[in-house]
């Protein structure tokens, strides 16, 4: 035999080793086998193929240990899982058997651990008689800590999924409350206004009855025209008070749908155009709070701070990171009455500082769902009270 064979015959006989059985392997790793490399899933079907019952109230960690202990020995149950463990992951005991070396065996359990195959190159690896025992343990090392961090990602997903459902709960509560409340209003409103207006019918047609002849003139037109004009203010003040009622009803089904959910919640675009929005017939009073802006459209910032100036307030804007920096956020926070953030034109790391900003300063926060000019403004709609006509 030449040389080169004789160099290359361990490696042979080492790539074309027996394969160990399930019951062969070391008791210390099939706690870790069964747990990684076999779901739950598996289980009930070996459960169904060895015609177990399982009786009711039996825990998911109970049928887990009877199995591990089960593999451990040669019989029917540790058979049935070998086998379905082998068909399971063919194909990565295919990758680990051509690998020769422990440099080879480490680089494809380094390679399954970032693509996310563990359970299948740990198979592989357990399974394999050439596989050295340093390189067994580094599998069973790592199988061991990702146990352990998956286990604290599952138990904070948990607490934060406990406390979004709360939260839901809670928005979803006040948003029942604020629509019956709102209706209410609404409808008595709309009562008061129809009153307002027969009675502004009727004294318009009083005042454009013909005069008798010869009559001098009525003293009580002049009593019907201030009627009338009072009527008038009044029937302006209601119709504001209404929009003001709608503005809130908004602005809790903003914050409602603001809460996250099982999937991402995306924001609808709302047209704009570069035009300064029109004011209402009763536009509200900031009294002089000073508005911080968040991101959005750079071109319509000069329209939105002439807005808040006519409603006698201040903007201050920043544009999120994109040529500020982003520690002068905390600055403008703390000069701000209220923070106001449109979720679609903002980095995310920009949304989420501002909001910390915000929480610790005790400041409000708004969260828009677009950057247009009208939903702006209807955010100003529902901060401050209406102007008297």
């Amino acid at each position: 035999m030449c040389e080169q064979c004789r160099k290359s015959e361990p490696a042979r006989l080492i790539s074309h080793a027996k394969r160990r059985k399930i019951w062969q392997i070391d008791r210390k790793h099939h706690c870790s086998i069964v747990g990684t490399c076999l779901s739950h899933e598996d289980l009930e079907w070996a459960c169904r193929r060895l015609g177990i019952e399982r009786p009711p109230g039996l825990r998911d960690y109970d049928l887990h240990r009877y199995f591990v202990e089960q593999v451990g020995n040669s019989g029917a149950p540790a058979r049935l899982l070998h086998k379905r463990l082998d068909e399971k992951y063919a194909g990565e005991v295919r990758r680990f058997a051509r690998a020769t070396d422990e440099e080879g065996w480490l680089a494809l359990w380094e390679q399954a651990v970032a693509s996310g195959s563990v359970a299948a190159a740990y198979w592989a690896v357990l399974s394999h008689a050439g596989v050295p025992e340093s390189v067994a343990m580094r599998a069973y090392g790592d199988v061991h800590m990702l146990s352990h961090l998956l286990g604290a990602q599952n138990r904070r997903t948990l607490r934060q999924q406990h406390t979004l459902e709360a939260r839901c709960a809670e928005l979803e509560d006040r948003l029942a409350r604020a629509e019956r409340s709102t209706a209410e209003r609404i409808a008595e409103k709309d009562a008061r206004i129809r009153a307002l207006e027969a009675e502004l019918a009727q004294a318009r047609a009083a005042q454009a009855a013909p005069a008798r002849p010869a009559a001098r003139p009525s003293p009580s037109a002049g009593r019907l025209e201030r009627g009338l004009a009072r009527a008038n203010r009044r029937v302006a003040a209601e119709r504001a008070r209404a929009r003001a009622a709608e503005g809130e009803l908004a602005r809790l089904r903003i914050l409602f749908d603001a809460v996250p959910t099982v999937g991402q919640r995306a924001a609808v675009p709302e047209p704009t155009t570069p035009a300064a929005p029109a004011l209402p017939a009763a536009p509200p009073d900031l009294g002089g709070q000073a508005i911080l802006y968040v991101g959005g459209r750079p071109n319509l910032v000069p329209r939105l701070r002439e807005t808040v100036q006519t409603l006698n307030g201040d903007l201050l804007h920043h544009d999120g990171g994109v040529e500020q920096a982003t520690h002068c956020l905390e600055g403008l926070v703390e000069r701000a009455d209220l923070v106001v953030c449109p979720i679609d034109c903002v980095s995310h790391d920009a949304c989420l500082r501002v909001k910390g900003l915000c929480r610790r300063m005790r400041k409000p926060f708004i969260p828009l769902r677009s950057s247009g000019a009208t939903t702006f403004l209807r955010t100003l709609e529902t901060l401050a009270p209406a102007r008297p006509v």
